[in-house]
């Protein structure tokens, strides 16, 4: 039999929201059409490459915000993918709930969806593939639902397709939903387990059996816990053994690069050490946050509005974090016989005596000061 090939993906999140971003407006928007042109770009591989179904675990659109428009754009992507078998585990952002598009809308004849919160199978004699998926029905499931998940005929080759959290490796600040331990999913004649929900790509290890678990992650990453490229996985069955690839398939990475400000003086020695890691930390369609750190020079005016300005063209966006500390000699400012010399004299005199809470306060108040008096822009830390 030849080789039988399959796209597993999940985490799409069309119609994400970014007000809570810290983006502007227009990236956002920018982000959000992305998104779309990534679930695309992973269609359009589909049929170039001759991939016999497709595996979606979950999230691929938000419940609370999926527009009419981008329900149709789903449906006719889909639909491109005729006769190709497109498998859909719904998850706790696109649970299968009343008013869902996958309760009210007319899908594809080659869509099928798993709505029930019980492990259902479809096999695909052709293939000699069973694929047996589960769905949520809530926005939030507490309970291990792979315990539910019956031992499998081996008569074909079993995928299980769902979303859940990985409880041996939980990422920060990640709510599990759907949780289980690889324990609940092996000895069950499972050859490969198709997971949505962690948005990094991963294999979850397994020391029982031959049973791959994989995560796909998010194909386009939507915050700065999802820098770099992002994509999806193929898998090639042969001879009863999977073997999986990863794809890159993201349009707009995010990225950060830290820059050391000690041995500077001048905006231009920033902006030079920017350029030199243009190509391989960041390009023209990169979401980049620049993180200056180290000692910074008193002499060196750090305008980032100038800064922006100079290194337009180079990065979709810029976002600057200032994590730098003033190199000023305070007991030498105070020597001064100028109103300068005169603030700095009381201001140490007060934090000579502050409490350790009040300390942080006036050395702030100190500083931003002295750029005041030295004609300097107050930087606030």
């Amino acid at each position: 039999m030849r080789p039988v090939r399959f796209v597993h993906t999940s985490d799409v999140h069309l119609d994400t929201s970014f007000s809570g971003s810290g983006f502007p407006s227009r990236l956002g928007d920018r982000k959000r059409e992305a998104i779309r042109g990534t679930f695309r770009r992973i269609v359009e591989d589909v049929q170039n490459e001759g991939v016999d179904f497709v595996l979606i675990a979950g999230d691929l659109f938000e419940i609370d915000r999926i527009t009419p428009d981008t329900f149709e754009f789903l449906r006719l992507q889909l639909e491109r993918l005729n006769p190709a078998p497109v498998f859909i585990s719904p998850g706790n952002h696109d649970p299968c709930i009343q008013g869902s598009p996958y309760r009210e809308e007319s899908w594809p004849s080659n869509v099928h969806i798993f709505t029930e919160e019980e492990f259902r199978s479809v096999e695909l004699p052709d293939l000699g593939v069973r694929v047996t998926g589960f769905g949520f029905s809530r926005s939030r499931l507490d309970e291990h639902h792979f315990e539910r998940l019956p031992v499998l005929p081996d008569d074909f080759f079993n995928i299980v397709l769902s979303h859940g959290s990985d409880l041996s490796r939980v990422p920060t600040g990640k709510s599990p939903h759907g949780p289980f331990a690889v324990e609940e999913i092996v000895r069950k004649n499972v050859r490969y387990c198709a997971l949505g929900h962690y948005h990094q790509q991963r294999q979850i290890p397994n020391p029982i059996d031959e049973t791959q678990v994989w995560y796909s992650g998010i194909p386009e990453g939507r915050g700065w816990d999802e820098e770099g490229s992002r994509g999806y996985l193929v898998g090639e069955i042969t001879d009863g053994a999977v073997r999986i690839d990863s794809r890159s398939c993201s349009q707009y990475n995010l990225n950060t690069i830290e820059i050391e400000c000690d041995a500077f003086s001048t905006r231009e020695q920033i902006l030079d050490a920017i350029l030199q890691r243009r190509g391989v930390s960041f390009d023209a369609n990169t979401i980049l946050r620049v993180r200056l750190a180290g000692t910074l020079d008193p002499r060196l005016d750090l305008s980032f509005s100038e800064l922006e300005e100079r290194l337009a063209g180079e990065a979709l966006y810029l976002q600057w974090e200032d994590r730098t500390q003033p190199a000023h000699d305070f007991e030498s400012l105070a020597r001064e016989k100028t109103m300068r010399g005169r603030f700095v004299r009381i201001m140490n005199e007060r934090i000579a005596s502050a409490s350790e809470s009040e300390r942080t306060v006036l050395e702030r108040a100190r500083l931003y000061g002295v750029q005041a008096l030295s004609g300097r822009g107050v930087r606030l830390l």
